[in-house]
């Protein structure tokens, strides 16, 4: 690691025209026009990391933000391995998983999230988020919130039952 004094700083790196501080979630898109590069912005929820914000385009500068709130106070922290962050909440196994930034699905091999990442980027903005094992199952809990109706018709389609001629050997004819 290389000291700090050797670090352009960051006024000489960033165009911070329009931009004014403390940096909200609005003004990240000024930012990026601005100082050509993609910031995509990540919360967390329920311990889990969702996305709040997604850059149109990845660009070759390109950053994955933190957003931290507490007591109505933001603020936005760097992650350096995106990875290392939501691969626990996406599988249990330990190998080393290739996470797609945008909708938060994770690939065994490089090639496969590259392959990915073509479609991916044209389709939508929101991460899929599929229900625990604990909450799997949809039932009805509220019994007491059940509209009464006004009759019930059961039928057995199966067995309608067609007239037949009198002097026939049978009696019924079974649709």
């Amino acid at each position: 690691m290389e000291r700090e004094s050797s670090y352009p700083h960051y006024t000489t790196v960033l165009n911070l025209e329009g931009v004014e501080f403390p940096m909200t979630l609005n003004q990240i898109k000024k930012f990026e026009h601005a100082n050509d590069i993609s910031i995509n912005v990540y919360s967390i929820s329920e311990n889990c990391i969702i996305p709040l914000r997604l850059s149109e385009q990845k660009k070759a500068r390109h950053i994955n933000l933190l957003y931290v709130e507490e007591d109505n106070v933001g603020h936005f922290a760097c992650i350096q391995n995106l990875s290392r962050l939501v691969s626990k909440q996406l599988s249990k196994k330990d190998h080393k998983k290739y996470i797609c930034d945008r909708c938060l699905h994770y690939f065994e091999s490089e090639e496969k999230l590259q392959a990915h990442t073509v479609d991916c980027g044209k389709l939508n903005d929101c991460a899929i988020r599929l229900p625990s094992d604990k909450d799997k199952w949809l039932s009805f809990n509220n019994y007491a919130r059940k509209e009464r109706l006004p009759f019930i018709v059961y039928a057995d389609l199966e067995c309608v039952l067609r007239k037949v001629p009198e002097h026939a050997l049978y009696y019924q004819h079974h649709e």
